[in-house]
């Protein structure tokens, strides 16, 4: 008898500790499918920014999405329409109605006409096939998911689908639905590529995804305080410190859990809680406050690019180096609180009376150039965008 209670109780403690170690029943799983397309048969290759892309995203993901994550990751492909929903189906079989979707793509957004009309589409390529993806058919392919669906687009002319611009048309309208894309239909959206010895670059908007989830200090991007992220407090730091192109999104004032707000959130070599001040006039010339604090020793430069017919004239560009200096480093900064104020005569701000200042920092031993935030220089406006690129630009 003794040997068989003690069997029972065994038995017991071995049931509670699979209970335990396992996922109850029905526990809400995102399940997430990133694609980065770089190599493309009629558009210059965009290598290696969108395989960049899809790293920094799977980082964030792994690190931000509550509860349990399943992320899939495809770098350059499928190239066509029928291997993305392919792709899409395994990629989400098993979801149910209390799961979320989240789809994630980087590549090259093009303007093409149709039915008389100028439509968007976003290009699927894996360097010998090619073919371009309707909104619409992104629709239906994930209207068959059950559940909720996030979406995120860091392409060219993005915010064609959901009516952000002349040439958008409002979809994804039934409220299953939270979508952010990195610009309006009728702007381009850009990535930038450093060729160091290890060649890199990546999306303006992917780093500064990753630089408001990261970076960000929690009032900036969690103002309301209750641990979570939602869409509308993400667009709204977005919209802080990203200037190349107009962040959009649906729904806009969506104040659902996106992300959560975890203990560490591994900023690393960023400046820490980023913020610029209200643009002013003094006499002739146009201020802009900025404040940043730095965590450890680290150099910055402060880029200027005027606007020349309604473009980014990057080819012009100036770069100025932080005016605090360690030993005769100029722009290495100590670490502590900083705050900087950017001067610019108006007469400099060209016929278009516009720029746009992006601040960098250089990181690790090959000083590698990160793009930290940027922001719009103008008389009177807080913020404005434009199309725009980097040297050594790439347009999506």
């Amino acid at each position: 008898m003794e040997k068989r209670a003690l069997w029972r109780a065994l038995c017991l403690i071995g049931l509670t500790v699979l209970l335990y170690a396992c996922p109850a029943a029905g526990e809400a799983v995102t399940r997430c499918l990133l694609v980065g397309c770089d190599r493309f048969v009629t558009m210059r290759s965009t290598e290696p920014a969108g395989a960049n892309n899809t790293e920094t995203m799977a980082g964030l993901l792994a690190d931000f999405l509550p509860g349990e994550a399943k992320i899939t990751r495809q770098v350059n492909g499928p190239g066509t329409v029928a291997g993305f929903e392919k792709l899409t189906e395994e990629t989400f079989r098993g979801a149910d109605e209390a799961d979320t979707a989240l789809v994630y793509l980087s590549t090259h957004g093009v303007m093409r006409p149709k039915n008389g009309r100028t439509r968007m589409a976003l290009l699927l390529s894996d360097g010998t096939e090619e073919e371009a993806l309707a909104p619409e058919k992104l629709q239906e392919i994930l209207d068959r998911i059950p559940g909720k669906k996030i979406l995120i687009l860091d392409a060219c002319h993005s915010g064609a689908v959901i009516g952000n611009g002349e040439a958008g048309e409002s979809l994804f309208t039934n409220g299953d639905y939270r979508i952010l894309t990195s610009s309006r239909a009728e702007e381009d959206s850009w990535f930038w590529s450093a060729e160091t010895d290890s060649f890199t670059g990546t999306g303006y908007f992917t780093a500064t995804l990753e630089n408001a989830l990261r970076a960000s200090d929690p009032e900036q991007i969690d103002p309301d305080g209750d641990g979570q992220i939602s869409l509308a407090e993400l667009a709204g730091r977005l919209r802080e410190i990203y200037a190349v192109s107009t962040v959009c999104c649906q729904p806009e004032e969506s104040r659902e859990a996106m992300f959560r707000m975890p203990e560490d959130r591994k900023a690393g070599e960023r400046l820490r809680g980023l913020s610029f001040g209200e643009t002013g006039t003094d006499g002739e010339s146009v201020v802009l406050p900025i404040r940043f604090r730095a965590e450890e020793p680290v150099r910055v430069t402060y880029q200027l690019v005027f606007s020349r017919g309604g473009r980014w004239d990057f080819e012009h560009a100036v770069r100025l180096p932080d005016r605090e200096k360690s030993g005769l480093v100029r722009g290495m900064l100590s670490p502590g609180e900083k705050t900087r104020t950017i001067r610019l005569s108006m007469a400099s701000l060209g016929e278009d009376g516009k720029a746009l200042l992006q601040i960098i920092s250089l990181r690790g031993e090959e000083q590698t150039p990160a793009v930290e935030a940027g922001r719009i220089i103008a008389p009177g406006a807080e913020e404005g965008n434009i199309t725009s690129g980097q040297e050594n630009q790439i347009s999506e």
